[in-house]
This record gives structure tokens, C-alpha cells and sequence, in this order.
């Protein structure tokens, strides 16, 4: 595969899991991309999210969106966050952490194979595919799957990998833990705020919205090249090159006002369990 392709922009694909998620992990680059792919449609415990996703897909404004509507699994957060167990098909899923109640880890394992399936057809002829990072951004079971998908397929299809330079609290350990598979990030890419006002406001208005109200972009963001094989010793990137996703304060409060101390005793001896191993 070649590897020199120095626009990130040349036949590019962006493949993201969520409706939303593309507008908020690649909204620099939208408006260059051959084709947007969004995975997911239905979630089974959301009806009324997977109604306002159908009506928001028919009004987005580029004409280069291509969605697999794709049935959640009903999965984010039953990861052993921040130090979660890595598998072939993306993080495991406890079912002492479940916090949806379409909670289904059979699913979960199952749509890798079905997801590489669908996607062969539709990144022919892609040269560059963003996609999310191996720690999911902000940390989400589903993006960290797609991401092993869609690298899982970069040798057989011949194109090349890179990933949102974004990184939370909740996923920096396996931020860290992976970081080294990855090389010198593009120049910042200008966010056109107007387009990603537009984009949003769909979301907002079919009820499709899942990140915090008040989130104002950054001027510019950054994507990462992917190196299966690792960057040299001498290449390596530290986080300092991400974007570290700051939460609104009231935010932060009202999620932790939220936990249950049972269900989060049982995620930090996890957490511990797979934070040891991975040493």
C-alpha cells in the first residue's frame, strides 16, 4: 500500500458510527469528502432517536452522505473505562455495566464481521478514510469497533487511515496505550462554523443531538495518520499533539450526580484488572 499520499484530501471517505458524529469529529473536512458514510440508524431502546435520525439523514445538506442505518447494540459505556479490554472486534462490553436496556454484547461481536461486509462496497475507490480513533474520542465502544472495521480493511483495499487528533479523560489511557501506531497529524484543518451550525441545528431540531448543547468548535482540528506497524522510535507523538475534549462544568455535575456506586465499584476494580494486564 502506499503510503505517500500527501493530501489527506485526495478521494477521501469519512466513515463515522453516530449521525452527529461526523459533524463532530471531521467537520474540517466535509465539504472535501467523495463520501460520507454513517453506520448506525436504530437503537433499539430509542425509538424516538431512531425516528429523528431518519428525518435528519433526508434533510442533511451534502449530497455525498451515504447511510448504512445500521442497528446499534446497545453498548456505550459497559467498557471498563478508563482502562478498558481491547479485543479483535473492538472493546469488551460487561454486562455488569450495562446502561442500556438494548444491551446486546452478542450483537456487538457479531456486526464486526457484518460491518466490514457492508463497507467493502461502499469505500471503493477511497485513497484516504477518516475515521474514528482506536479510543473513541471521548471514549465510545461503538467508534472504537468502526475503527478496527475500516483499518482492518486499509491493506485489502489500499487506502490510508487516519483518525480525529480529539482525546476525553475517560479515554486517554487507551489514548496513550495506542498512540504509538500513529504519525505526525496533518496541518490544522480549518472548521467551517457556519456549516457545522447548519448540521447541528438538524440535529437539534429531530431530537438527533447527542453531545452538550453549548459546544463551541475549535478554530482548526487536526487527523492523525494510522501506521499498523507502529512509528519509529525515533517519530513517536505524545498527546500534546490531540485536542483534549474539555466538558462543561455543569456537565461534569450532572453526569456524576448520575453514577451508581456499585455499578462504578465494579468498573474501577475492572479498570485496575485491565490496566494491570496491559502493562
Amino acid at each position: 500500500m502506499d503510503l505517500t499520499t500527501p493530501d489527506i484530501r485526495d478521494r477521501l471517505f469519512i466513515v463515522m458510527a453516530h449521525p452527529d458524529d461526523e459533524v463532530l469529529w471531521a467537520c474540517s473536512l466535509l465539504p472535501a469528502a467523495e463520501r460520507i458514510v454513517l453506520v448506525f440508524g436504530e437503537l433499539l431502546c430509542g425509538p424516538e432517536l431512531t425516528a429523528g435520525r431518519r428525518i435528519a439523514m433526508a434533510e442533511f445538506p451534502l449530497p455525498t452522505l451515504d447511510w448504512l442505518e445500521m442497528t446499534e447494540a446497545g453498548v456505550f459505556d459497559s467498557a471498563s473505562w478508563p482502562n478498558p479490554r481491547e479485543t479483535t472486534f473492538g472493546l469488551y462490553p460487561h454486562p455488569a455495566l450495562r446502561v442500556m436496556t438494548s444491551f446486546d454484547p452478542e450483537r456487538y461481536r457479531a456486526q464486526f464481521g457484518l460491518m466490514q461486509d457492508k463497507l467493502r462496497s461502499h469505500l471503493l475507490g477511497a485513497r484516504n478514510v477518516v475515521v474514528h480513533s482506536p479510543w473513541g474520542e471521548y471514549g465510545h465502544e461503538d467508534h472504537v469497533q468502526l475503527f478496527r472495521a475500516v483499518a482492518g480493511l486499509a491493506d485489502e483495499m489500499r487506502f490510508r487511515v487516519w483518525v480525529p487528533g480529539y482525546y476525553a479523560e475517560k479515554s486517554e489511557p487507551l489514548m496513550r496505550r495506542n498512540l504509538r501506531h500513529f504519525g505526525e497529524p496533518t496541518a490544522p484543518l480549518q472548521i467551517d462554523k457556519a456549516l457545522a451550525a447548519k448540521i447541528s441545528q438538524i440535529y437539534k431540531r429531530t431530537n438527533t443531538w447527542t453531545w452538550f448543547d453549548e459546544y463551541v468548535w475549535p478554530d482548526s482540528e487536526r487527523f492523525l495518520p494510522y501506521l499498523p506497524a507502529g512509528a519509529p522510535a525515533d517519530q513517536l507523538i505524545g498527546p500534546d499533539r490531540l485536542r483534549r475534549i474539555v466538558f462543561p462544568a455543569e456537565y461534569e455535575v450532572l453526569r456524576r450526580s448520575r453514577l451508581k456506586w456499585r455499578r462504578e465499584s465494579v468498573r474501577s476494580l475492572l479498570s485496575w484488572m485491565n490496566g494491570r494486564r496491559a502493562e
